[in-house]
């Protein structure tokens, strides 16, 4: 009887150590699985792999989660800015790490880095939370913001055109938003001025500019004129042109008769008529009757050579100037010598009380 016991006391033991193991073997594999299933769910909630996200699509190209600021100038593309970044981070690396004064666990911010330079500010912010195990909070992200890191525009230039010119930055015409102070006096036209109306000249500075414009200035007829660079400033010369055959007959003719009177071989008084009344032209002409005309006194009769008119210049309906020159050949018997007197001027003509009027000459004998 005492052996009967003894077997089946060892039989209960034997199994409840099995049932025990067995127990303690479902529950092992139930955790196990569910602890590591939980935690694979962790890991793949960490905010880092959004930020892989983000990284992978600047790789590939993708910018539409950055927010690029509109050009600082009118004259450049809105898209300058992302242009400019594309270049910028062009075959290189694109890292990330979290921010080093990121505090907020719900809310942590990280850069990003092309090779080594810091190119972007990501905001990432939590939307959702549950927990796992009593221990673990898993949390769903999404990206707050994307601030990308680049130079704005800071580039000035300067235009000065007449005011009877238009100019365009990179084909977008300058106006009075442009403008800089009043309009100034080209010191050519000091003299004409005082008989018709001469342009002005305008300055227009652009500010802002991300790159080197294109610059163009156009003349009153349409044409482009030429424009000189110094450094950051643009500035357009007049744009002289073909002479009308009219113009340039009586141009030429008007030039000639004036070394006339210079030599002696005509009055004053005959060519008054192509003069204003009160022209500084006329006591400069008297003086030299005066006092220097006995130095052609005895010529024979000129010949003229090399005769050219050019640079023809329309300013407005009422004033234009053109250049003459040629080459005035006389023999002086007393001094038995050949004077040879070439000239090279510009003619500023005006239309006065209905006639075109000589209101200044300019030398350009070199």
């Amino acid at each position: 009887m005492k052996k009967t016991q003894e077997k089946s006391s060892i039989g209960f033991w034997a199994f409840y150590i099995l049932f025990i193991l067995v127990l303690v073997g479902f529950w092992i594999y139930f955790l196990n699985g569910v602890i590591k299933k939980d935690l694979a769910i962790y890991e793949a909630a960490q905010p880092s792999h959004v930020m892989e996200e983000v990284v992978s699509k600047i790789q590939s190209g993708d910018l539409s989660s950055m927010n690029f600021a509109e050009s600082s100038s009118r004259f450049e593309s809105p898209d300058i800015y992302k242009e400019a970044f594309e270049s910028a981070i062009a075959g290189k690396e694109i890292t990330f790490k979290e921010n080093a004064s990121s505090y907020d666990a719900q809310a942590p911010v990280f850069d990003i880095y092309a090779d080594d330079a810091h190119i972007a500010t990501v905001n990432i912010k939590s939307v959702s939370s549950k927990q796992l195990m009593f221990i673990l909070s898993v949390q769903e992200w999404e990206v707050a913001s994307v601030s990308p890191i680049y130079e704005t525009g800071s580039e000035e230039i300067v235009i000065q055109i007449p005011d009877t010119y238009t100019a365009s930055v990179n084909g977008i015409p300058v106006d009075e938003r442009e403008l800089v102070g009043e309009p100034e006096d080209f010191k050519e036209f000091e003299i004409a001025a005082a008989y018709t109306d001469v342009p002005k000249k305008l300055t227009y500075a652009v500010s802002g500019l991300m790159s080197v414009p294109t610059v163009e200035v156009v003349d009153g007829e349409g044409n482009v004129a030429n424009v000189e660079v110094d450094g950051n400033t643009y500035t357009a010369t007049f744009t002289g042109g073909e002479v009308p055959a009219d113009i340039a007959q009586s141009a030429l003719t008007n030039a000639k008769n004036i070394s006339d009177i210079y030599a002696g071989d005509r009055t004053l008084g005959s060519m008054r008529g192509l003069f204003p009344t009160d022209s500084y032209l006329i006591p400069l002409f008297e003086s030299y009757i005066n006092h220097d005309l006995w130095m052609y006194s005895g010529h024979t009769a000129p010949t003229y050579s090399e005769e050219e008119t050019s640079n023809y210049i329309r300013y407005n309906d009422n004033f234009y100037s053109v250049d003459v020159s040629y080459l005035k050949t006389m023999y002086l018997p007393k001094r038995n010598m050949t004077a040879n007197d070439r000239t090279h001027n510009t003619y500023y003509y005006a239309l006065v009380d209905g006639k075109w009027l000589i209101v200044d000459m300019i030398s350009k004998n070199e």
